[in-house]
């Protein structure tokens, strides 16, 4: 495996350490401060549709100027210099801010990151389950550290400002990460495939459509997090990052498996795969349980399946739109797909919200069980190999 792409893990490694020390307790602390499920979902869908957006923006950008790195960069820099300050007015709308920032920057880096490593790539399903694989290691790690800083006595916002630490080693490690140019790699992308060049295609735009699909018919993890408080006592909340830790322990060993197969098999049945565990988790949610050693069982496996799910669809959909471009617009491909999933996600976790808190989880869940089953349907029937070909 190339050495940039290896570096490239290794950083999102270290930012996903810093990140999920914060996640694994953020929604916990958000409800803490006051706030509620509809201002969780308007957090979370606020801040995901602007940094979605901004991904487009700068996968264009990045096109345009021949130039990836500098973006990378400013993006790590302005996430892992600002999230660490999230805790340190006990406000939602404040966390809302700060967050937003935080966000900022990983608009501005994704779409020109993900270009990068496909450009490094020789081949791209295993190179991003790669480097999905690392970056969940680093949320493995981080949210170890929350459940034992929380199981040792330690606030919130201590947690949320200790995250400062692996940000800064992160845009370190960044540093040796070097540039390329389309006119300085032109040897190795002659003998790539260009299917497409100069114009995207329509078939493109419907794979983008049916992608965004996923986007609205997903559950955001900040309300798994919520709804594990329901099923396990107030004393033991610190298991909560505990859980997550184990969620993304499967997602990290089996995002390279499911890259690997579905470069063997195809990216389709793969991503029907993980659809179809979320929507049996989903559904196992929506019922109320008991608080017991039973019902704890029973969160933990859910955390599995929501690991297996995004191991299954989120490093997949990335390798489809590499597909699907060729070289000289891939930056641009990718900020299209993080534009349409960015809209689409913020409608989805305020109505999700909405409905937690104005009728009850059940009906959430169930709402989400509807949409899944419509989006599974889609794939089973949608010829994406036509797509593929074209």
């Amino acid at each position: 495996m190339a050495t940039p792409i290896f570096l490239l893990g290794m950083v999102s490694l270290f930012t996903d350490v810093s990140s999920e020390m914060i996640q694994s307790i953020l929604p916990l602390y958000i409800i803490e401060i006051g706030g509620t499920a509809l201002a969780l979902g308007i957090i979370t869908g606020v801040t995901s549709a602007l940094s979605n957006i901004l991904k487009g923006i700068s996968g264009w950008l990045s096109d345009k100027f021949n130039r990836r790195k500098p973006f990378v960069v400013t993006g790590y820099a302005i996430s892992n210099l600002s999230k660490p300050f999230i805790g340190i007015i006990p406000s939602w709308q404040y966390v809302l801010g700060m967050k937003t920032i935080d966000r900022v920057g990983k608009g501005i880096r994704t779409s020109p990151r993900d270009a990068l490593i496909s450009f490094h790539a020789l081949k791209k399903g295993k190179s991003f389950g790669l480097h999905r694989s690392l970056d969940t290691l680093g949320a493995v790690i981080g949210s170890l550290i929350a459940s034992l800083l929380l199981f040792l006595g330690s606030s919130y916002t201590f947690i949320i400002f200790f995250s400062i630490i692996p940000g800064v080693i992160a845009i370190i490690l960044l540093m040796p990460v070097k540039e390329v140019r389309l006119e300085d790699s032109a040897s190795k992308f002659d003998e790539e495939k260009e299917v497409l060049d100069e114009k995207f295609s329509k078939s493109f735009f419907k794979l983008i459509v049916v992608l965004g699909v996923i986007e609205f018919a997903s559950l955001d993890v900040a309300f798994l997090i919520i709804r594990a408080a329901d099923f396990i006592p107030d004393e033991m909340v610190f298991l909560i990052p505990i859980f997550y830790l184990i969620l993304n322990i499967v997602y990290a060993l089996f995002s390279p498996l499911s890259g690997h197969i579905s470069d063997k098999l195809g990216r389709k049945p793969v991503i029907v795969a993980g659809l179809s565990i979320l929507l049996a988790s989903c559904i196992i949610l929506a019922f109320p349980f008991n608080v017991s050693m039973y019902s704890g069982i029973l969160i933990l496996i859910i955390f599995i399946m929501y690991g297996f799910y995004m191991a299954f669809v989120d490093p997949i959909s990335r390798a489809y739109i590499a597909d699907l471009v060729g070289k000289k617009k891939r930056g641009r491909a990718y900020g299209y797909y993080y534009l349409s999933i960015g809209l689409i996600s913020m409608i989805e976790t305020v109505i999700f919200g909405f409905i937690y808190d104005n009728f009850s989880f059940t009906w959430a869940f169930l709402y989400i069980s509807l949409l899944l089953i419509i989006c599974v349907i889609i794939f089973i029937f949608t010829d994406f190999t036509k797509i593929i070909a074209k």
